[in-house]
């Protein structure tokens, strides 16, 4: 294996010898070869700040965990596949439940880690074979749920010994679950939920019938996992997750507090990195990633003491409703002169506020729906927002649509009509695939973002005038 690489993922010490030799066998049968190495070390100097070490360790963690999927029927461990988006509690308890499990939404370990560094070469195959296997183009289904069936088939990734489907934001998720259930007998648990009230004072009041009634889903998912895998995920031990879980989450909210400051220190295309770590719930993340965060921290409060940013100072700060895997988004986006400041992953006030409920199931479902405004519903979603571009003070809005997704299709318009009318911030929706790049076209995403720059610095020079 390359050890330039290994020491740009941030491997040192017992790491090469540890864990050299599992990413050269997970690499094999990626089919990832010395000059796919190569464009990786060249995506990562390019697009991400691997002169930090807490992001050369966050690359590290990415590393070992997609080894850890590739070879986990290798490994003689027992393989459960969440989806994604993921219940995170459920994840969480699963990944760090016994060093013969292997729990993980593979769709994430793998887009996360394959797309930023060798783009649409790697990940096509699998979507590709999705393609022929049920998820034609003809349906629009969403290419997370293609690289996840495409990864199992081609015979990249284990046939999972149990999958659970939270199909509670994603309509999608079951029907795909149900091919790999027809194809290998893989038993399901489903995670549903209601989306019905209107949730009006969300997030400070949740309805006692939603909660009810996503914690009597969560509870019957952790019963399926008990039973198939022989590991009983009691409440004691999903709440010793979820404590677990939910420091990794206060850390990250506080990394959105250092991006207010000016210059904005730290690149979204590193930050979504970060995220992806923390909300994937992944055995790696939890284990040495508060080690890697608490690294990078300190850099970035160091950058900020010195005023170092990605931008200029005084630049345009943008909230971004979702940023693509695809690292070329973001840097134009900053080569524009704009920094994006804050996403949709950033919780708002009253988000984070501590459950009543007696139960552990009733604490997650109320956690969930308070901390995402889209797990509960559309005018929550809205408001969340809204709320986030208030909160960091941005002077524009992008609203990256994953075209794919039906439940994200419904609100991009209304968001843009409440942004612009009720705070005056210029908003762009602009539409795109976050895994598949086969339709994306540079120039074109070039020339709208470069429009958009124009008005959002008009519009913020106005305003401080």
């Amino acid at each position: 294996m390359d050890r330039e690489f290994l020491e740009l993922c941030g491997f040192e010490g017992e790491d090469f010898a540890k864990e050299g030799s599992r990413v050269d066998r997970a690499f094999g049968i990626l089919e990832i070869g010395p000059e796919d190495i190569d464009q990786a070390k060249e995506n990562l100097t390019k697009y991400f700040s691997m002169d930090l070490e807490g992001m050369r360790k966050v690359w590290g963690i990415a590393l070992k965990e997609l080894t850890d999927l590739v070879l986990a029927k290798e490994d003689g461990k027992k393989v459960i596949y969440g989806s994604y988006p993921p219940l995170s509690v459920i994840l969480a308890a699963g990944a760090v439940a016994r060093d013969d499990i292997y729990c993980a939404a593979p769709e994430s370990v793998l887009s996360n880690f394959m797309v930023p560094l060798f783009g649409q070469k790697k990940i096509g195959p699998f979507l590709e074979t999705a393609e022929s296997h049920g998820l034609g183009l003809a349906f629009n289904p969403c290419s997370y749920l293609k690289v996840r069936l495409g990864g199992v088939i081609s015979g990249k990734i284990p046939v999972p010994d149990l999958l659970l489907s939270f199909c509670f934001l994603c309509d999608q998720t079951p029907k795909t679950d149900e091919i790999l259930n027809d194809l290998y007998g893989v038993p399901i648990a489903y995670v549903d939920n209601i989306f019905e009230d209107k949730g009006d004072r969300w997030p400070q009041e949740i309805s006692p019938r939603r909660v009810k009634y996503f914690a009597t889903e969560i509870q019957a998912c952790a019963e399926k996992f008990s039973q198939v895998i022989g590991h009983d995920l009691s409440e004691e031990r999903v709440l010793a997750a979820m404590n677990i879980r939910d420091d990794f989450f206060r850390t990250f909210d506080q990394f959105f507090e250092l991006m207010k400051a000016d210059p904005v220190p730290l690149s979204h295309n590193d930050l979504i990195k970060v995220s992806q770590i923390v909300y994937s719930c992944i055995r790696r993340g939890l284990v040495e990633g508060p080690k890697a965060l608490a690294i990078l921290r300190r850099e970035l409060e160091e950058r900020i003491r010195r005023g170092v940013g990605i931008t200029a100072k005084g630049a345009p700060k943008i909230l971004m409703y979702i940023v693509p895997h695809n690292p070329t988004w973001v840097a134009m986006i900053e080569e524009l002169g704009m920094a994006v400041s804050v996403t949709t992953l950033a919780s708002t006030p009253g988000a984070t506020a501590p459950s009543t409920y007696p139960s552990v199931w009733e604490q997650t479902a109320d956690a969930l729906m308070r901390r995402r405004g889209c797990y509960y519903s559309s005018w929550a979603e809205i408001r969340q927002f809204k709320e986030l571009a208030e909160c960091w003070d941005v002077d524009g809005v992008i609203l990256f649509v994953h075209t794919p997704c039906r439940q994200h299709l419904l609100y991009p318009p209304k968001e843009k009509m409440v942004v612009e009318e009720e705070l005056g911030i210029p908003v762009l929706i602009i539409e795109g695939d976050y895994v598949d790049s086969r339709n994306f076209n540079e120039q074109q995403v070039r020339t709208r973002l470069e429009t958009f720059a124009e008005i959002v610095k008009t519009s913020r020079a106005g305003k401080r005038e």
